[in-house]
């Protein structure tokens, strides 16, 4: 990053799925209650011409089941997965 004049920084949150996976346990809810899985909230830097330079932050979280009072996401803890 040192070397470029201009870094995006860009954020998303995606969701992954690992309903069809079995064994897998201790994930969250997701968009339907069907499905389990995470949530990951990535920063990635980037160049305006889109090359990749890698990743800044990440964090992760899960729902809990839908009968326990949820934290809002605006007041949640970010993970670091960089320590």
């Amino acid at each position: 990053m040192q070397g470029q004049p201009v870094v995006l920084c860009i954020q998303d949150t995606t969701e992954l799925d690992f309903t069809r996976q079995p064994g897998i346990t201790g994930l969250g809810r997701l968009s339907y209650d069907a499905q389990h899985g995470l949530y990951v909230h990535p920063t990635l830097a980037v160049t305006p011409a889109g090359v990749a330079l890698g990743v800044l932050d990440a964090w992760m979280w899960a729902w809990g089941p839908k009968d326990v009072p949820q934290v809002k996401e605006s007041t949640r803890e970010p993970v670091n997965l960089f320590v």
